[in-house]
């Protein structure tokens, strides 16, 4: 059985493949050779290393920055516009970033700490909790906790700017427990799940009381006299607990710090949130023995680093299971993973950029894709995240449906054929994309090397062959590929171009159709 020993064995192209579209949604062929060239231990380090410091989104309709009231801001847009110019700017993030691993992270953290943009209706605030979480991604979780439970956006979301002393709500007491630190376990009892119980929702959003939101600059505040200063007792699931209630203007923190220390001292924690890691990035299959020799072993090296994540998912993403065969392969990919990934592995392609607006109109149909795939960019369904990193068994089986499977199938045709989202272009054209490969001239070789860049296993002979007379030549012979090629180097002419191009677009049309094409 694989383990989390460093992994030694080959560094090709598929393996680095697989590196890239797990940590980064995929790369282009240049960046994939580089991978390989420069070895894991250095694609590694540039993963954890490279990244770019962002500038704050602009509104597109004056090209100004608008956040916190910026120059930018007019106060006649509704939430809707300035959500749509999150959405639209995070788009452009995930796809045009060097290879790292910062933006796949930050939508991990997004799933696991969610909250809905819709419901939030603030595009200031959303930034701040979705740029904290990037700033924050391979930092200290509990920290991150922590500042979570305050940022206005989560407030809002969750309730907590209605919890006060005498009237409090549970919504966020109960939801950092469940789902963002130690988890709801299998029910020990009446209110009793095994890590925590209905008593600890109950104290903790007494301890939780007193924050809101500003109205006037959305900042976060503490107002003493709406906190409850009593204090707070816990069960045993907590050994008992008792914090102390406090007065004063630091009340509020002292006993937010208190709270996160408990529950962080809970071993349960740290096991909690490498589960998470590893069904996001591995595999959502969790054995006895992956339990025992991974996420035990990652959970106490991520008690011993002072919660800091970058140490232990580094040590994850280079040991023998991440790259088992069992591993490559094992996902079907996320909407993100799918749209993402299949413009960051084409170089033929580039976004509209004679105007803001229209730049902003490119990505935003790309948003709109991905959540007409059901995941909704700033908007997954529930607190809980998307079904498809905790819904058992299921897990990532719900990406595809009758429904989603037309779409994704009309979304790679839509790329392959002229839009008018890309000024009457086809974000890939095949034919230039084939003409940057090692040998296009012969058709096996040419198959071979589309099927190491966008799939993540190796064709049979018998598809091969399938896809070379089949599909390629329509019914032809293989060797007549070469032919046909020929003719149209010795003479790319206009009618010539536009046969081979026929040629090439129904090579492609047909493999992004394949059920092969949907996993990562």
């Amino acid at each position: 059985m694989a383990s989390l020993d460093a992994y030694t064995g080959e560094f090709s192209q598929r393996e680095a493949s697989h590196l890239l579209r797990r940590a980064s949604f995929g790369g282009s062929q240049a960046d994939v050779a580089t991978a390989v060239s420069d070895g894991l231990e250095t694609t590694m380090t540039k993963l954890f290393t490279e990244r770019v410091e962002l500038t704050e989104p602009i509104n597109h309709e004056n090209g100004l920055p608008w956040v916190d009231k910026g120059p930018g801001w007019d106060q006649t847009k509704a939430a809707p516009f300035y959500n749509a110019i999150l959405r639209t700017w995070w788009m452009q993030r995930m796809i045009e970033n060097p290879v790292n691993i910062h933006e796949k992270l930050t939508l991990f953290w997004h799933n696991h700490f969610a909250s809905e943009w819709t419901i939030i209706s603030n595009g200031s605030m959303s930034y701040h909790m979705i740029n904290h979480l990037r700033t924050n991604c391979l930092g200290n979780f509990k920290a991150m906790a922590r500042q979570v439970s305050i940022e206005p956006s989560m407030l809002r979301y969750l309730n907590g700017n209605s919890n006060t002393v005498g009237n409090p709500n549970e919504n966020y007491a109960r939801e950092l427990q469940e789902l963002f630190t130690i988890g709801k376990g299998p029910v020990a009892g009446d209110g009793d799940y095994t890590y925590y119980t209905e008593q600890d929702v109950r104290e903790a959003a007494r301890v939780l009381t007193g924050w809101r939101d500003n109205r006037i600059d959305w900042k976060t505040i503490f107002v003493e006299r709406w906190h409850d200063t009593g204090d707070k007792q816990f069960s045993e699931r907590y050994q008992n607990t008792i914090i102390k209630g406090r007065t004063g203007p630091d009340a509020g923190f002292e006993e937010l710090d208190e709270l996160i220390e408990m529950i962080f001292r809970q071993n349960r924690t740290s096991e909690y949130i490498v589960e998470k890691l590893f069904t996001w990035f591995v595999d959502n299959k969790i054995t006895d023995e992956i339990r025992r020799d991974v996420i035990e072993p990652l959970a106490s090296q991520l008690r011993d680093e002072n919660w800091v994540i970058e140490g232990v998912l580094k040590r994850l993403l280079s040991s023998e299971i991440f790259f088992d065969l069992e591993a490559i392969g094992a996902q079907l990919g996320s909407p993100a993973d799918f749209i993402v990934g299949l413009l960051r592995k084409s170089t033929t392609w580039a976004p509209p950029v004679d105007s803001p607006s229209n730049t902003h109109r490119f990505y935003l149909q790309l948003v709109n894709y991905m959540a007409a795939l059901q995941m909704a960019l700033g908007d997954p369904p529930s607190v809980a995240g998307w079904e498809a990193y905790y819904q058992n068994p299921g897990f990532d089986q719900v990406w595809i449906t009758t429904a989603t499977l037309p779409l994704r199938n009309g979304l790679t045709d839509a790329a392959l054929f002229s839009n008018r989202a890309n000024g009457g272009l086809a974000l890939i054209d095949s034919l230039e994309f084939i003409e940057n490969l090692s040998d296009p001239s012969d058709a096996f070789a040419l198959i071979d090397e589309l099927n190491e860049i966008f799939f993540t296993y190796p064709f049979t002979e018998e598809l091969r062959l399938k896809l070379a007379e089949d599909v390629l030549m329509n019914g032809g012979k293989y060797y007549e590929w070469t032919i046909v090629w020929g003719a149209y180097k010795a003479d790319p002419s206009p009618t010539n171009t536009l046969l081979i191009k026929t040629f090439t677009d129904r090579l492609f049309r047909y493999m992004f159709r394949m059920a092969e094409y949907q996993l990562v």
